[in-house]
């Protein structure tokens, strides 16, 4: 049934907020031994900005007069459009190549294996020419749906805006909420026009759950699935050992490893030495950095 659904939003226009472009500079590193990595998994490898810190990495501070809250901050983020990704620079210290993936972007660099990553960094390397690892294109659903509900995206369709009550077949929803005009526009869904029902408080609208899930699941199949916002709140960067899951297991003959062993201890044979500096690479520390230039917009 949803798929069939009228989802334009050209009837109710929400007020109209201030759409702000910013770029950002920022310095990525990640630095541990590939024991450690092999051991914790993900967060190990992770960068991403301190807690209560993502505004002030992303520059949202700088919008306001006074410097927002945390809350503020985050709702500013949640709806972010990317512009505009840039690694003007990477330094790879580890002796093995890296895949590289960024949160709010598609990986779109691949390997025979299948695996994929925003870009890939090879061992022992320093690169300082930029790479653009995405652009974004302009879509006009994207515009019309951030002029008119900034505050929405595929995360919270179903939250914001949206009050429950346990153990009842229907929620309260605001009168701004997208889905209300996906109702206007589908009146066989509430057997008439929404706009005739009873509007509690100046503020919601009362909705049975089906109904409210079917106009969600309309406008992320047919409106949301077009818009690039991304939540930015959860921005990160990790990185991984090209084309396997894992850091350390199974090293033998054929690891990349083998190759920041002298060739004269390879040469031996010695399964001792070997063994000895391939520890060695395991237990030191090494470090990922790169600088990112991002661009993008948010809703003030």
């Amino acid at each position: 049934m949803s798929d069939t659904l009228v989802t334009g939003a050209d009837i109710s226009m929400q007020p109209e907020k201030e759409f702000v472009q910013v770029t950002r500079r920022m310095l990525v590193q990640v630095k541990n031994t590939l024991g450690e990595l092999n051991r914790m998994g993900f967060e190990a490898a992770t960068w991403k900005p301190m807690n209560h810190k993502v505004g002030e990495v992303f520059g949202v501070h700088d919008l306001f007069e006074a410097t927002p809250d945390a809350g503020t901050a985050a709702t500013a983020l949640q709806s972010a459009v990317i512009h505009k990704i840039t690694v003007l620079e990477q330094k790879n210290d580890f002796p093995v190549h890296l895949g590289v993936n960024i949160s709010c972007i598609t990986p779109e660099e691949t390997t025979r294996s299948g695996h994929k990553y925003a870009m890939t960094s090879l061992a022992n390397s320093h690169a300082q020419i930029p790479l653009t690892v995405f652009e974004a294109g302009e879509a006009n659903d994207g515009i019309e749906w951030r002029t008119k509900y900034p505050d929405y995206n595929g995360l919270n369709l179903e939250t914001h805006g949206v009050l429950t009550i346990n153990g009842q077949n229907y929620i309260f929803c605001s009168k701004d909420h997208p889905a209300i005009d996906v109702l206007r526009q589908n009146k066989n869904l509430v057997n008439g026009d929404i706009d005739s029902h009873p509007l509690i408080d100046n503020e919601w609208f009362k909705i049975l759950k089906p109904t409210f899930a079917t106009c969600c699941d309309a406008l992320r199949k047919r409106v949301l699935s077009s818009v690039p916002t991304r939540d930015l709140n959860n921005f990160h960067v990790q990185i991984s050992r090209i084309g396997r899951e894992d850091w350390t297991n199974s090293i033998n003959k054929h690891d990349e490893l083998m190759c920041a062993i002298p060739a004269d201890v390879v040469a031996s044979g010695d399964e001792v030495r070997i063994g000895e500096h391939i520890k060695g690479l395991i237990d030191q520390p090494y470090t990922y950095s790169a600088r990112l230039e991002i661009t993008y917009e948010i809703s003030v």
